[in-house]
């Protein structure tokens, strides 16, 4: 999302900050917290905004009520630091409740599977069978098709079209979307957060050609020094490359894999840390 603010500053101990004010309004404990999106995955312009992203969980109690509160947290900060609308925010906050994201995970949702991957981490600590569970056994096949379907979506939205939504960060979406499916379907594992990364293998290993690899480096680069409705026109390499991978259909192999029974394990002790921290001050 491109925000207004381009000339104001965030660092971790504000973002920090700014999430526990939300956690307190809530009356909530969070687990971890990262950054999500653009910043994440190396590809950045000027004017974006922070997309946090967290996990929280509540007292114990609250999960036995017939009534439960939302298992989503959504806040938005203007360049003030003030909470504002979602549209033209500069920090960006969405938090889901542990069972929820646990849930997730199970199913092999990508976007929890990024956060428990991203290299920004700002408090916190993932739970280690948490990442574990999102390298080692993740369904490639639901990776893959969600990559796939990111690229291709991106594409015939605001690419494809004649009109003027083209812009560095659709075709950067389009093409992150369809390279990591590939990684995904070469690799059998998850693709690397940052962009960059992903291209440096993939090059490397003469998967995609030194044409496509040069010019998202190219348009990366640029991007970082320009804003995020910075219009472009069509990039017929791109475009040429794009069609060509969303012709093909070869998802990974099917493999058989087990499913850890260990959330419960991770769940429980989380939720119930702070009684069993207040009633051992208790005595």
């Amino acid at each position: 999302m491109v925000n207004n603010n381009a000339n104001a500053e965030i660092n971790k101990e504000i973002i920090v900050r700014l999430l526990n004010e939300v956690a307190d309004e809530y009356n909530v404990k969070i687990l971890f917290c990262v950054e999500s999106g653009s910043r994440a995955w190396g590809m950045e312009s000027k004017d974006s905004d922070y997309d946090v992203r967290f996990v929280f969980y509540r007292d114990p109690k609250e999960y036995t009520l017939i009534n439960p509160k939302s298992d989503v947290i959504s806040a938005a900060f203007n360049n003030k630091l003030e909470r504002s609308s979602p549209e033209g925010c500069l920090v960006d906050m969405q938090g889901f409740d542990i069972v929820k994201f646990s849930k997730m995970l199970s199913s092999s949702n990508p976007t929890v599977i990024e956060w428990l991957n991203s290299g920004i981490l700002y408090c916190g600590e993932r739970p280690k069978e948490y990442v574990e569970f999102s390298q080692k056994h993740f369904n490639f096949i639901s990776l893959y098709y969600h990559y796939k379907s990111m690229g291709r979506q991106n594409y015939l939205k605001y690419i494809k079209p004649q009109n003027n939504l083209r812009t560095p960060k659709k075709y950067l979406y389009t093409c992150r979307g369809i390279i990591s499916s590939i990684y995904v379907k070469e690799h059998l594992k998850l693709p690397p957060i940052v962009f960059t990364e992903c291209l440096d293998e993939l090059n490397g290993e003469k998967i995609i050609s030194d044409e496509i690899y040069y010019l998202l480096n190219n348009i990366i680069d640029n991007k970082k020094s320009q804003l995020e409705k910075h219009p472009v026109d069509n990039l017929e390499i791109l475009d040429e490359f794009i069609e060509e991978q969303l012709k093909i259909d070869e998802a990974p192999v099917k493999r058989h894999y087990t499913m850890p029974d260990y959330f419960n394990d991770v769940i429980t002790p989380i939720i119930h840390s702070e009684t069993l921290n207040k009633e051992s001050q208790d005595d």
